[in-house]
Formats: structure tokens, sequence, C-alpha cells
């Protein structure tokens, strides 16, 4: 009987400790949306998965365009005498919200597509960035900038009740937060700026630590369609940055690229049927979209 019982231990510990290997994705069967001057980078699907919003970066500017698939047209929606950056569609689907320092700080603004107003996405004296939005959009959560202890960290806000909260506690610092479809958990990155890697943790919508995978490094965690799976990239196979993909209790780790490209800014469409992520090509970063199944 002992036997048989270290037996079933053995299998479950190479089960939980194993990466799959399943039927790659291949970069390459993805479509080059781009082919601009510059790079571009923090890619963001709309709602109905038809249009893609994202950061061109060209002679030390940042602007955003709007990508509309089924036009196959791109529009500039930035101020030309600006910065925007870090875009995300607001989920009204009438709003994009962005972070810029045009008024010398780094600070979240809302752009209104219909009348092209900007306007702060809330009141408070804090540098704010990368913002990340609840279904309900009644929160947003963000990376923010902690003055007394001097480090960047992810922080809500809720617009009913005009509430702001800082909810991690990292003395290295975090960033990257994005939450999940349906508002429950967001995953983020702690820095490790001495070895300069990063790890993804994950925590319920009011903070509480739920888990970190601390076995591998990892960089910008985006949610799948279902709300199961976390998407990243890593180089944790000693290889080029390729893409992975882990269950959000931390198993079934998986790795779904072996291209030897470098990848960047994953973002899995809310249909599930695509994924868009920075490429980097000879005339610099571009976005794909690479169809996939089963993911």
């Amino acid at each position: 009987m002992y036997t048989i019982v270290r037996w079933l231990l053995f299998v479950v510990l190479i089960t939980v400790n194993s990466y799959v290997y399943g039927q790659y994705l291949s970069v390459h069967n993805g479509d080059n949306i781009t082919h601009m001057p510059g790079d571009e980078v923090n890619a963001d699907w709309s709602s109905d998965s038809k249009n893609l919003i994202f950061e061109n970066v060209h002679n030390g500017k940042s602007s955003i365009l709007l990508y509309m698939l089924n036009e196959d047209t791109l529009i500039n929606l930035s101020n030309p005498d600006q910065c925007y950056r870090n875009p995300t569609w607001h989920p009204d689907g009438n709003k994009i919200v962005f972070d810029s320092n045009k008024d010398e700080s780094d600070y979240l603004y809302s752009l209104d597509l219909n009348t092209m107003k900007v306007v702060p996405l809330f009141n408070r004296n804090i540098a704010c960035r990368n913002a990340s939005f609840s279904a309900s959009a009644r929160q947003v959560y963000f990376t923010g900038y902690d003055e007394l202890n001097d480090r960047w960290e992810i922080y809500s806000y809720d617009f009913i009740y005009d509430n702001i909260n800082c909810l991690t506690n990292h003395k290295l610092g975090c960033d990257d937060s994005d939450i999940s479809f349906d508002g429950k958990q967001i995953a983020y990155c702690k820095s490790n700026p001495f070895n300069q890697t990063k790890n993804i943790m994950l925590m319920n919508w009011y903070g509480e630590h739920i888990i970190g995978f601390n076995e591998f490094t990892g960089e910008y965690p985006t949610w799948g369609s279902s709300n199961l799976k976390l998407f990243f990239v890593s180089n944790m196979d000693n290889k080029n940055v390729e893409l992975y993909s882990i269950w959000k209790d931390g198993s079934h780790l998986e790795r779904l690229t072996n291209d030897e490209i470098e990848i960047a800014y994953p973002i899995v469409s809310p249909d599930g049927s695509k994924i868009a992520m920075s490429v980097l090509t000879e005339s610099g970063w571009d976005i794909y979209i690479v169809p996939f199944d089963n993911y």
C-alpha cells in the first residue's frame, strides 16, 4: 500500500510541475497590420473583437491609433503635439482611456470617440498609468506612484464612491495590471530591478493575494476570454521570449509558440478567436494578429 501511495504522489508531482507542449501557434501565420515607422505596442481589443487600439512610438513621440479589422483601416486618434500612451477601451465602447504627461506628470485621461474631447479620468493628486477596467466600469485599476515609499504600486479607483485604494505593497514596485473579464481577479507583475526580471502575481479585486507564480519569470499578463487562463511572455526555457499560458490556479503551464521571434504585449480578443501581439521585425515592433483555436 505504501509503495502505491508513493507512486501516485510521484505521478501527481510530475503532472503539476511539468510543462505541456501542445500544437504550437505560429507567428508566421499571423497578419502584420501595421508596417509603420517606429514601434507599435500596448494593443487592446474592443468588446466586440472588431477593433484594435495600440500605441505607436516614433521619433520619441507616442500616438494612439485605431485599427478597424473589417475595413482594414487605421485612424490616428492622438493630438500631434502631445504624447498619448498605453491605450485601453472603456467598457462603454465609446471612449478610450490612456496616460499622458501633457500636464507635466503621468496621468490618466479619457478620450470620447464621438466628440474627440479629452478629460482627466478622475481627480486625484497621483501619478498614474496603465489603466484596466472592470466590466461594470465602476472601478478602474492602474499603476500609481506611491510618493511616500518612492515606488509604483497597483491602485483601484471607484467612480461611485470617489474612492482610491492602494492594493499592493511590494518594496521593489509592480505594474502591468489586467483585470479578468468577469471583474473578479487582477493579474500584475512584481518587479525585481536588481536582476531585471518580473514575476506574475494574482489578487482579487479588493487586493487580497491569491497566488504568485514565482517559479518562472513572466511579463505582460493578459486574461483569456474564459477567465480561466492567463497568457504571458517569458524566456523560462532559456530561449527567446515565447508565448505561454497558465491556469489561474497555477496548473497547466503551456508554451504556445516556438518561433524564436521576439514578442511582447499579447492581448486575447474577447471572443477568444485570436490574439494580438507586438512582434519584433526588421523595421521595429509591429502588431500581428494571430488566429487560434481551443485556447
